[in-house]
């Protein structure tokens, strides 16, 4: 049996093991941890193979190993105050290790949601997959729907990352385009649209100042050169960030409509209608995307 004396030096020898050990997982952690998209910049998160077993050491480092140090120390406190302290303190930071792992365990796939969260709507975020190219700079004067703007060319500039995404396009003579009308600011739920000179919810028009902001308009397709897709028909401000691309299809898309609401009387004037400023604010000069009717 070892001298008394001695104790002391062999555990701080065991805390200086469990240092080591704790700093080997640091940098353990370190290399399995995710960087995240570089593209969207999302946050690195807790997913995949090495967080697992991230976890897992994190368990049983901040488990057995911690509730052995302490069994080890408190016994020291009276005679070898200075080990015991040393061995409690590093217990102390293998339990904090382990508070991950424990989260982990009540937030899993198994963990009912509470009515808080089943209620919650989550925050929705996209990015660009191409940009419109346009004659249009200012909203005032621009057609208002494709059906206005016909034979007016513009292009899509498709971001490099998405070009494998336009394989087989070619093969259709119209797109529907979603982008995002990224001039507009604020919403009202009732608005007075550019073909009626009465009021109307905004979910029945077309006004680009919505709750979001979204456009779909269905262009025509007259080229493909690289990434960049060549149209006509454009409606919309030059530099719109695009959302997404779909290939436009009668038998999907077009229905034989038995009532069109307010717009029966009014959607051929759209042919030669304009926008105007009604959708700009008061306070600013800053065009406004159009698209609106």
């Amino acid at each position: 049996m070892l001298p008394f004396s001695f104790l002391p030096a062999l555990l701080v020898l065991v805390a200086l093991a469990a240092l080591v050990a704790l700093a080997m997982l640091l940098a353990f952690e370190t290399a399995l941890t995710p960087q995240g998209n570089a593209h969207d910049g999302e946050l690195a998160l807790p997913t995949g193979r090495g967080a697992g077993l991230r976890l897992r050491v994190r368990e049983v480092c901040g488990g057995p190993l911690a509730l052995m140090l302490v069994g080890l120390g408190l016994p020291l406190l009276w005679p070898e105050p200075e080990a015991g302290v040393t061995l409690l303190a590093v217990a102390a930071a293998l339990r904090l290790l382990r508070a991950p792992a424990v989260a982990h365990a009540m937030t899993g796939p198994t963990a009912q949601p509470t009515s808080a969260q089943t209620t919650a709507v989550p925050g929705i975020a996209y990015a660009p997959v191409a940009h419109m190219r346009t004659p249009f700079t200012d909203v005032r004067g621009m057609p208002i729907q494709p059906v206005g703007a016909r034979g007016v060319a513009g292009c899509i500039d498709v971001l490099p990352e998405f070009a494998a995404g336009l394989a087989d396009i070619e093969g259709f003579s119209h797109l529907l385009v979603i982008y995002h009308l990224h001039e507009c600011q604020g919403f009202t739920l009732r608005v007075k649209p550019f073909l009626d000179n009465d009021e109307h919810g905004v979910f029945a028009t077309r006004s680009p100042r919505r709750p979001n902001p979204i456009g779909i308009s269905v262009l025509r397709l007259t080229g493909v050169r690289g990434n960049r897709l060549h149209v006509e028909n454009v409606d919309m401000l030059d530099g719109t960030p695009v959302l997404d691309i779909k290939p436009y299809v009668p038998t999907f898309d077009v229905w034989d409509a038995d009532r069109t609401g307010w717009f029966a009387t009014v959607a051929d004037n759209a042919v030669q209608c304009r926008a105007d400023d009604r959708f700009i604010p008061a306070d600013t000069t800053q065009p406004q995307t159009g698209g609106a009717s």
